[in-house]
């Protein structure tokens, strides 16, 4: 009975389901385009409730993911780790969160609390994220990226992310990260305990997310079997993306996240072209993320990035760089900075010597009874920790030369630039990461999102161009809430670069400060000299080193012409600041002229380390010393009067009367010549770098404490405070300089542009100018280029519309060019086929095959001819001619036998092919086969084991 009616009870309700959709398809038919809206409509509403469940299930797992983990580690609940603003608070998947947590990461950064809902939220939203170094921004747009990949490998081919980073270094750190954080992900209901760190399962796991590595330097082929792979992420750099984008016909349809990591470098590097052919293979319905410590407000700039109502996230543009960097500046010759460098890591610094770290490493091995495989990497770690150092140089030549100095000085180097190996680059950092080497010199390839833990030291040997490149110098130290030190050499010629500087940082430079203390070095910029007397030091071991080792005085040659080629080709900096350094110098400020000042933060060293200097030197030797000094440094800087014109003559020759009158001319043009004119913003740095020495100590009020004593009305702003004698009333003045001019102009593109490019954007549109009428006319000129075989315009650089880019080795090849060695590796040894998109991967194929058969051998071969003067050769002729007579049977088989499946008359057929079963060769051994292949084995061993019958004669 129970079936029956269970029957007719679905018989029933199959009746009223069909009533129901009759029903309805009258009322679409009444109605459709009101039903498609509300299909449409349902259909969004439906798939917004599932992701509000979802976030609210993954936010009540991480909740008891965190209180499970703090129990473990013995702890109660942790501050900020639930509730609002917390990692836990933002609904991200309870196995992401524990990888979080399981590293250190529980309480998300400013830039990660204001970046990751926004790109979380539904629809997906552009942004633009800016913040200092150190900040966090990797993990900002890595967090959101596993997320919504859902930490599992797709089984549809097609790369699902893209992250384009400018350099390689910053491209394995990122990969690094994303690998870290996506190991161990696990199902709902699939949970582990948050305190363990087992992970090896799942991270082995088929269904794990497959990063793909495309960086210049590697094997092609290693690449292509990457990409063959199906990855879901690729990491890449513009480049060598657009190389294997071309080569291998890659279709980026599939592509759902972008990243643009450290945009700015991206854009400015020259890969315009390359970024715009790459985007142009992106479906529009992508995510895309601008993120760099250093981004320009207007973001006109990046307009080619294609973005669509983008949200800004920029914050810390008032601090710029870390409040835990101390700065010092140090004013040196152009010829002394390489006995300036060893002096810093000396005395300063005190980086320990190579010697120092294998004799605490035997000592330290020796007191434990083991021996480490490294010691002076065993040492590294507990002796490096505070001195470890970066040294940033302009040229690879610099490189050369400075890793070679201090190398013979003693110090464990390792060095980096862009024209060593991936794999040479890769070994330095990890020698330098791994505490074996105790100073890396590199240009500014290290100077971009590297993580060195731990550092506390980065020099700038020489001063960088453009306020940019500073902060992300500067940003490798200091970075997540530890302090660090910046030590910058200044020649004369690179001071109006610090006069940029500090108006791009808004911070008195001075001379002087009132209390030696550290804090001291992170309100102002501190320019001062070294000692005479260490420097002369120095400089005599340099010339000690050079009688030792020649090569050493040819790679300073090499050197110091690279410098002369850099000097002609880096960008220049504001006009007002020549003229202010101009003015400056001359006033003998900072050291540059005769001065017996030395830089407070020698002082500071000395007084730390070495005890106070009247317990070093003693009261009777300070004013001989400090004479000395003096005469010393008036000697270095002591510059004639007279030119070769005028040496013994006494001012009676044509040359020194020349010379006079050059002189008088040049002082009434100077006489002549107005005032430079200054902005606000310069005058007020000015005067606040004037007044900073007596206002080092006193605390000033803030505006909470302004406007609660006198009122909102009466509130001044502390650039107002600076200006108060210019008696203008700022609401009814406006400035032709915007607000914050000079934070713009440092965070612009065009900051220290070339004098090629400034001289590019000077032009004048004169329809008259014979020149440019020319110009014009050798750009129309055609003309035969030879490779083309055809007349093309101009130079036949980009003729016919075709974009051209340059490769690693700096040919210029069109975009498009196919060089052909995709196709070679698929056919070399059988790999299978080109990747389609789209495609679903077989799930019984390996990785590396491509969903193809592997090993499949398919070349045949003709066989060869046959001699005729071989003794068999009459017996293979009759088979030859037999074999082909059956063959020839074969194709004029009967009709009737074919259709029986039968072989014809003459047709070798069955399963023996015309054998009988008697005559066919049986491959099993009998017992008696075996025994007997046996038998003459050990007689054969028996023989070769005789004694030797020389002498004896043949039987």
């Amino acid at each position: 009975m129970a079936p029956t009616k269970r029957k007719r009870d679905e018989e029933q309700k199959d009746v009223e389901m069909e009533s129901a959709s009759s029903a309805s398809e009258a009322e679409t038919n009444s109605d459709e385009g009101e039903l498609v809206l509300a299909s449409e409509d349902d259909d969004d509403d439906e798939n917004e409730f599932i992701q509000q469940s979802i976030a609210k299930r993954n936010i009540k797992d991480g909740a008891e993911l965190l209180k499970k983990t703090s129990t473990v580690k013995g702890k109660g609940k942790a501050k900020n780790e639930l509730g609002g603003g917390s990692f836990q608070s933002m609904g991200l998947h309870p196995s992401l969160l524990r990888a979080l947590t399981l590293r250190g990461y529980r309480t998300p950064t400013p830039i990660q609390r204001s970046s990751i809902p926004t790109l979380l939220s539904n629809p997906p939203r552009d942004l633009v994220g800016m913040a200092r170094t150190g900040s966090g921004k990797t993990l900002a747009y890595m967090i959101p990226l596993l997320q919504r990949l859902g930490g599992r490998h797709s089984g549809v081919y097609g790369a699902r992310a893209l992250i384009l980073v400018p350099s390689r270094e910053l491209a394995v750190q990122v990969l690094k990260v994303g690998r870290e954080l996506s190991r161990g992900w696990r199902e709902a209901g699939d949970q582990e305990h948050a305190g363990e760190r087992d992970e090896s399962g799942p991270s082995t796991s088929a269904n794990a997310l497959r990063w793909a590595l495309v960086v210049g330097g590697e094997g092609l082929d290693e690449q292509f079997e990457t990409m063959a792979n199906n990855p879901d992420v690729i990491i890449a750099t513009p480049g060598r993306l657009l190389h294997l984008l071309v080569e291998m016909s890659l279709n980026l349809s599939t592509i759902q996240y972008l990243v643009f990591d450290e945009a700015d470098r991206l854009f400015e590097l020259g890969f315009s072209t390359h970024l715009t052919s790459i985007l142009e293979k992106l479906p529009s319905s992508r995510q895309t993320l601008l993120f760099s410590a250093t981004l320009p407000k207007s973001l006109v700039e990046f307009a080619k990035a294609g973005l669509r109502e983008p949200k800004l996230v920029r914050l810390d543009s008032e601090t710029k760089i870390s409040a835990d960097l101390r700065m010092a500046f140090w004013s040196v010759r152009e010829g002394e900075k390489d006995a300036a460098l060893l002096c810093l890591l000396r005395e300063v610094i005190g980086v320990p010597l190579k010697k120092d770290l294998e004799q605490r490493g035997a000592e330290r091995d020796k007191s434990t009874g083991k021996r480490a495989k490294n010691s002076t990497a065993g040492a590294g770690a507990a002796i490096l920790a505070p001195h470890q150092t970066i040294v940033f140089v302009s040229t690879q030549h610099h490189v050369a030369y400075i890793s070679a100095l201090l190398t013979l000085a003693g110090y464990a180097v390792s060095s980096i630039h862009g024209t060593l190996t991936q794999a040479a680059r890769t070994s330095a950092l990890g020698q330098f990461l791994d505490h074996k080497t105790s100073v890396l010199v590199t240009t500014d390839v290290a100077a971009r999102g590297i993580d060195i833990p731990i550092l506390e030291n980065v020099v700038n040997y020489d001063f960088p161009v453009g306020n940019r490149v500073f902060v992300h110098r500067v940003g490798r130290t200091a970075r997540m809430g530890r302090k660090g030190w910046a030590w910058s050499f200044v020649a004369r010629d690179e001071v109006p670069y610090v006069l940029d500087l500090q108006l791009f940082l808004g911070r008195p430079l001075v001379d002087k400060v009132s209390s030696l203390t550290e804090s001291a070095f992170v309100d102002s910029l501190v320019l001062g000299p070294f000692p005479r007397d260490a420097l002369d030091q120095e400089m005599e071991y340099i010339r000690g080193l050079d009688d030792t080792n020649y090569e050493l005085t040819t790679m300073r040659g090499v050197m110091q012409r690279g410098t002369k080629m850099y000097n002609r080709t880096k960008g220049k900096a504001s006009p007002v600041s020549y003229s202010r350094a101009k003015e400056f110098i001359s006033n003998g400020k900072w050291g540059f002229v005769n001065s017996d000042a030395v830089h407070p933060a020698w002082k500071l060293r000395s007084i730390r380390e070495r005890g106070t200097p009247e317990q070093k030197s003693g009261s009777t030797l300070v004013e001989p010393t400090k004479t000395r000094e003096s005469l010393l440094e008036s000697l270095a800087r002591f510059k004639p009067s007279e030119t070769v014109f005028e040496i013994g003559t006494r001012g009676k020759t044509a040359g020194a009367l020349l010379m006079k009158e050059r002189r008088r001319a040049l002082s009434k043009a100077a006489s002549r010549v107005p005032l430079p004119l200054v902005n606000s913003h310069q005058a007020a740095a000015e005067s606040s770098g004037d007044e900073g020495e007596g206002v080092q100590d006193v605390e000033m009020a803030d505006e909470r404490d302004i406007e609660s004593a006198f009122g909102p009305s009466t509130t001044m702003s502390k650039s107002k405070a600076s200006k108060r004698t210019s008696f203008k009333d700022e609401d009814f003045y406006m400035s032709h300089y915007q607000k914050d001019a000079d934070t713009e102009r440092g965070y612009s593109l065009r900051d220290g542009a070339s004098f090629a490019e400034q001289a590019a954007q000077a032009t004048f549109d004169l329809t008259t100018d014979v020149g440019a009428q020319e110009a014009a006319r050798r750009q129309s000129q055609l003309k035969w280029d030879r490779k083309k075989k055809k007349f093309v315009k101009g130079d036949g650089a980009g003729a016919d519309n075709v974009k051209m880019i340059k490769t690693e080795g700096g040919t210029k090849l069109p975009v498009t060019y196919k060089s052909g060695r995709y196709d070679e590796w698929i056919k070399g040894k059988g790999r299978g086929r080109e990747i389609r998109i789209g495609e679903t991967e077989n799930p019984s194929a390996t990785r590396s095959s491509m969903g193809g058969k592997r090993w499949k051998h398919s070349k045949v071969s003709d066989a060869k001819p046959l001699d005729k003067l071989a003794i068999n050769y009459e017996r293979k002729m009759r088979v030859m001619k037999k074999q082909a007579q059956t063959s020839d049977a074969q194709d004029r088989g009967d009709a009737k036998g074919k259709a029986k499946g039968k072989p014809g008359k003459g047709q070798l057929g069955g399963r023996w092919k015309g054998k009988s079963s008697q005559k066919v060769k049986n491959e099993l051994k009998t017992v008696d086969q075996i025994r007997k292949q046996r038998n003459l084995i050990q007689r054969r061993k028996e023989k070769n084991a005789r004694a030797s019958r020389k002498g004896k004669g043949k039987r």
